[in-house]
């Protein structure tokens, strides 16, 4: 049976604030970033559990939109993600989660359903979500399955609609310019994620202070104000250290404290992106400030990435 000449694409993931208080219900910001899980249809068997709890959620979510179609036979989603590593190591942009999206849209797709539209996305964020945490055997927050699905830059436990990636509108610019920075440790998120619920109450001191630099940051971005962006970037920083030192686990590693430095020296801001440990950093830099000033800054073992925020969440392309 021939592969389809159809692929889906799902964008990966940078978290910018409020790692771990998002999982007590505070608000967290997610971007996507402009490199793409690649799904198309292929005959075999589910490649990882990832697809194959992907296959048994976008049935379902084909019965909840009320389509009798189905792939065909005897095809599965095979999923291309080496764009979420550089030299053999992961850059934590959400791999995993970027292919269960793509798998669960191209099945989807397959089946005759537009997975471009809001309403359908929505469906397969959901499936995509349930998919995820079924897998890997832990529930997160979902950041990365609602990068993935709708793009651009999305706020989880919304404080007001305005901010639901269904309402279509775009989110305002941050006043901020974005840059990414991969350290040279690659990190299990399920792992932290674990070890955080298992310590409960002596993680909240540190949470409160996420929590707190998570609001401030929308506060910020609601009103545009860049100086009040960076201050709650630095306060997530040291909610970090002091997680760090509850989870008996060092989430500001010797890179993150350097890459944080260098974002100093150009008068930007830096803290780790999603779980912490390693994997990536995320830096803001003042309006008008150029990439290549923070590139000269950062150690040449820490090289700036060559991501961007992704205006595109999932959708198909012939080839």
């Amino acid at each position: 049976m021939a592969a389809s000449r159809q692929v889906t694409r799902a964008p990966g993931k940078a978290m910018l604030v409020g790692e771990y208080a998002v999982l007590d219900g505070a608000p967290a910001v997610v971007a996507a970033v402009d490199c793409y899980a690649v799904a198309r249809l292929c005959p075999g068997e589910p490649g990882s559990p990832f697809i194959a709890c992907a296959v048994s959620e976008a049935m379902a979510a084909l019965d909840e939109l009320g389509v009798s179609a189905r792939p065909p036979a005897g095809l599965v989603p095979v999923v291309d993600t080496q764009s979420f590593s550089v030299g053999g190591r992961k850059l934590g942009v959400g791999s995993s989660a970027s292919a269960t999206v793509a798998a669960v849209g191209a099945l989807l797709a397959a089946a005759g359903v537009a997975v471009d539209e809001r309403p359908i996305q929505r469906v397969v964020q959901q499936a995509a979500t349930r998919a995820h945490d079924a897998a890997q055997g832990v529930r997160g927050s979902g950041a990365d399955v609602l990068a993935a699905t709708f793009g651009g830059l999305c706020v989880l436990h919304a404080p007001e609609p305005a901010w639901d990636p269904l309402a279509g509108a775009a989110a305002p610019p941050l006043p901020a310019e974005l840059c990414f920075v991969a350290t040279t440790t690659s990190v299990s998120t399920a792992a932290l994620v674990g070890r955080y619920r298992e310590i409960g109450a002596a993680a909240q001191p540190a949470i409160k202070t996420l929590r707190a630099a998570a609001e401030r940051f929308l506060r910020a971005w609601q009103s545009q104000d860049g100086g009040a962006l960076l201050a709650a970037v630095e306060q997530a920083y040291t909610g970090y250290a002091a997680l760090g030192t509850a989870l008996e686990r060092p989430l500001i590693t010797a890179d993150h404290a350097r890459i944080a430095a260098a974002a100093h020296k150009v008068g930007g801001v830096a803290k780790p992106s999603g779980a912490g440990g390693g994997d990536l950093a995320v830096v803001f830099l003042p309006p008008g400030t150029a990439a290549a000033a923070l590139a000269q800054a950062l150690p040449p073992e820490l090289p700036l990435l060559n991501l961007h925020v992704s205006p595109r969440g999932l959708h198909c392309v012939e080839i």
